[in-house]
């Protein structure tokens, strides 16, 4: 009789542990694999493609590919004005695209820009993403080519969630890697952002799934989660960063800029605290107060004053 206890015991057992260990291997499949989320009730690369196809009328703009230092092909837009008056990296967010980023290209009228996919994203190679940890060495890439675009200019990078994490990473490889940052909705590190992220979102009980997910998550992006920290980032950055967050962000809280702000050496920093918003989307819900604090940032850091008059923002691209 013990014996049948034991068995069945033991096939209990080792049907838990599967069912735990299914159970997270589906989520980190959701979460650090290339996957095609649903924006708008449409594929994400539906989209894509259809925003591609007005893009692609546009004459200043083109498309160019990247080699980050580990050999990742990078896909990017190049938008080179007449009278540019800056260089502006723009770095999108989690399992978005480059084309995503088009709302910003108004937002600097009058400056160089360099729009380009992550690795795992969009028309970029690469099969996992590492939410920060490894992305850092695309922005570097991308910065290295549109510093050569005009040497001379102000050099300014926007990062929006995971764009900002992996450029404030990339900022602990290459000290002064720009004038001045714009960091949008992004996470003071990436441990805490997955456990309120994974309560929020994932509908698992902590214990056991959550040490599973974030082991999984290390294993199949070969990184370490715990140790992509942005205030240790923000920490060492003497330049001006404006955070801006919206004061209903859910998915990543707005408590994690706050948090970055405190840790802010440079006395030239502002942090906003912006109306509700989804998160990622001030610049299309608010976009005039966008332009106005943007604009006001880079009046104080670089006395750098964008001609928004002589932007064409009045035109939409997504009819």
């Amino acid at each position: 009789m013990w014996k049948r206890s034991v068995i069945v015991s033991f096939i209990l057992l080792t049907l838990s542990v599967a069912t735990v260990f299914l159970l997270s291997y589906i989520t980190i499949r959701r979460l650090t694999f290339v996957g095609d989320s649903v924006i708008y009730g449409k594929k994400l690369s539906d989209f894509t493609r259809d925003l591609s196809k007005e893009l692609a009328r546009r004459a200043d703009i083109t498309p160019i590919t990247l080699k980050s230092s580990d050999n990742v092909t990078l896909k990017a837009y190049l938008i080179k004005r007449v009278k540019p008056r800056a260089n502006v990296l723009l770095c999108h967010g989690y399992r978005s695209c480059k084309e995503f980023m088009y709302g910003f290209f108004d937002i600097f009228p009058d400056c160089n820009l360099l729009a380009f996919d992550f690795r795992a994203h969009g028309e970029s190679s690469g099969s996992y993403i590492s939410i920060g940890y490894h992305e850092y060495k695309d922005v570097l890439a991308a910065a290295a080519y549109l510093k050569q675009v005009d040497p001379s200019l102000p050099f300014i990078i926007l990062g929006l969630s995971m764009g900002g994490a992996a450029t404030l990473r990339a900022t602990s490889v290459q000290k002064n890697l720009a004038d001045v940052y714009i960091i949008d909705s992004t996470f003071s590190d990436l441990k805490t952002m997955m456990l309120q992220s994974y309560s929020l979102k994932v509908g698992l009980p902590y214990y056991p799934f959550f040490p599973v997910i974030k082991w999984m998550f290390d294993f199949f992006a070969d990184c370490d989660a715990d140790s992509i920290n942005s205030v240790e980032c923000v920490k060492a950055i003497t330049q001006p960063i404006f955070f801006v967050h919206s004061c209903n962000d859910s998915f990543i809280r707005p408590d994690h800029s706050l948090r970055l702000y405190s840790h802010a050496i440079n006395p030239l920093s502002r942090l906003w605290i912006a109306p509700r918003c989804r998160h990622g989307w001030l610049n299309t819900y608010h976009t005039e107060t966008y332009r106005k604090k943007v604009n006001r940032f880079l009046i104080q850091t670089l006395d750098l004053h964008l001609n928004y008059e002589e932007s064409s923002s009045a035109e939409s691209i997504v009819n």
